[in-house]
């Protein structure tokens, strides 16, 4: 998965998720469901593999992520998916 994805999901996890064991959990569960539409809707997809085109968990993989300036991506994805966050949480 994206790591700005998974962020975006710790963080509504985080400002809407149960105190207690017993809390209801679907305003929460709901509200990450809603975040991990707009980002696919955005960017067509949520796994990291499929969005940047490289492999990450290999040598290789970082080697061309660099080379291919990827990084750029990976910043827009990490400034949408906090307003996306912060749009759902508000």
């Amino acid at each position: 998965m994206c790591g700005a994805v998974s962020g975006g999901v710790t963080a509504i996890s985080l400002f809407m998720g149960r105190d207690l064991p017993t809390a209801p959990t679907e305003n929460c569960y709901q509200t990450v469901q809603q975040f991990l539409g707009r980002f696919a809707g955005e960017f067509g997809e949520v796994n990291c593999f499929r969005l940047t085109g490289v492999h990450l968990g290999t040598p290789e993989g970082q080697a061309e992520f660099k080379e291919r300036g990827r990084i750029n991506q990976c910043t827009e994805y990490v400034g949408e998916a906090v307003r996306m966050v912060l749009e759902l949480v508000e």
